[in-house]
């Protein structure tokens, strides 16, 4: 069977879901009650960072494609054991994330049916097992359900968006003055908004002609994400502003002036779709990256293994028993949805600024070099809100390979020394 392979359509609405986020639910209002008006000025600064950002993992993945991703670039840079760092992390984060981020989809599907039958953290099982069956498809059709998903959230939003700043009574002023501090904490909750893009070098072995189709992905993306990000942050600040108390933490009064009662069912109906895209987009890359790193000799060999659909089906199989594993801990109460968060969030910032300091090291543009130092910097602080256990975790795992790396260089230059002897 002739395996089918992405087009740049099919490749960005695997992106812009994810990459989008629970973030654009959650962040207008959190940005806006940190910064006022001068919000929106926080969204500009932090999507030319992500322009960048996605334009070096974009560049990346064509430098050095492969099913790892961001880990054979790291690889490249720094080394084989410090490959198997990134590709840790990344795993690690897979492994917790995924049953978080369902159980909030679980949330609102149970408030979007208001069905009791099924309790909610049953409904969470459900949908883990329709995204892994979905993921038993060939690349294409996972690829069209994402679309789908994607052109459903960004069409809601921004029409919603759109109708409310040319028919809502509202303001935008700046005579409030904003710290510097209050400015800065916007910026650090907005650094969430960049990751995402990292996770594209693992599809770059999934597309026609990657040249040309993972440039024009990004661009398309990222075009759609700014616009849609922006045009949602603007409408949120329009209809908030100069309005005294709190703040109505949702995106439900964008979509009122629009869709009046369907509002909240449509706000529930597009956290879901966020939710379920973005575990498709890194369940595939996991998948992926155990399938290189089995056939590579660091993992069993039998998880080498593809299907007709050219699905890595027993890595599939491993990270569902994985996720089950969680899930019974989770049903059990033995760990929380914060808590799943804290610890898949750290790991993913871990992956996210190893792949930046490849970057750094691989470019030769003084540019590219100067924007990956700042990103490197930007996500060493923000990892370091992580919980002190979780801190300390990944400083033994990371000094334990660390230390193998550089045992590992020591002997290839005392070989060298003796050849050239």
């Amino acid at each position: 069977m002739k395996n089918k392979k992405m087009g740049f359509l099919l490749l960005s609405g695997l992106m812009i879901g994810p990459i989008l986020g629970s973030g654009i639910i959650i962040l207008p209002p959190a940005v806006y009650e940190t910064a006022g008006n001068y919000a929106i000025f926080a969204w500009i600064i932090m999507l030319g960072l992500s322009m960048l950002f996605a334009y070096l993992f974009g560049k990346l993945s064509l430098m050095i494609p492969g099913d790892s991703g961001v880990p054979l670039a790291v690889e490249r840079a720094f080394g084989t054991n410090i490959k198997n760092l990134s590709a840790t992390f990344f795993l690690l984060a897979v492994c917790f994330g995924p049953i978080a981020v369902l159980g909030t989809a679980a949330h609102y599907l149970q408030l979007l049916t208001s069905q009791t039958i099924v309790p909610e953290k049953w409904l969470t099982l459900c949908i883990l097992f329709v995204i892994y069956i979905i993921l038993t498809r060939n690349i294409t059709s996972v690829g069209k359900i994402a679309f789908f998903m994607s052109s459903f959230i960004v069409v809601t939003l921004l029409v919603s968006s759109m109708h409310t700043l040319f028919t809502v009574d509202g303001n935008f002023n700046l005579n409030k003055s904003i710290t510097v501090t209050d400015f800065g904490h916007s910026l650090l909750l907005l650094f969430w908004a960049l990751i995402g893009w990292e996770v594209i070098g693992s599809y770059s072995m999934e597309v026609r002609t990657p040249e040309r189709t993972i440039p024009k992905a990004v661009a398309l993306s990222f075009s759609i994400i700014a616009i849609v990000s922006l045009t949602v942050a603007l409408a949120f600040q329009w209809v908030h502003s100069g309005n005294t108390g709190n703040t109505d933490q949702s995106l439900a009064p964008l979509l009122e002036s629009l869709f009046g009662s369907w509002a909240t069912p449509l706000i529930s109906t597009i956290t879901i779709a966020l939710c379920i895209s973005t575990i498709l987009l890194v369940l595939g890359a996991v998948t992926r990256l155990i399938h290189d790193q089995a056939k590579n000799g660091l993992l069993p060999s039998w998880l080498a293994f593809k299907n007709k659909n050219n699905v890595p089906s027993r890595a599939l199989i491993l990270m569902l028993c994985i996720h089950l594993s969680v899930f019974s801990l989770y049903l059990l109460n033995i760990v929380n949805i914060r808590q799943l968060v804290a610890i898949a969030n750290a790991f993913f910032l871990c992956n996210a600024l190893l792949g930046v300091l490849a970057c750094m090291r691989l470019f030769e543009s003084w540019f590219l070099k100067i924007g990956a130092a700042v990103l490197s910097i930007c996500f060493l602080i923000i990892l370091l809100f992580s919980s002190p256990i979780i801190l300390v975790g990944i400083a033994l795992v990371s000094v334990y390979f660390i230390w193998i790396q550089k045992r590992e260089n020591n002997r290839e230059k005392t070989l060298l020394k003796q050849v050239e002897n």
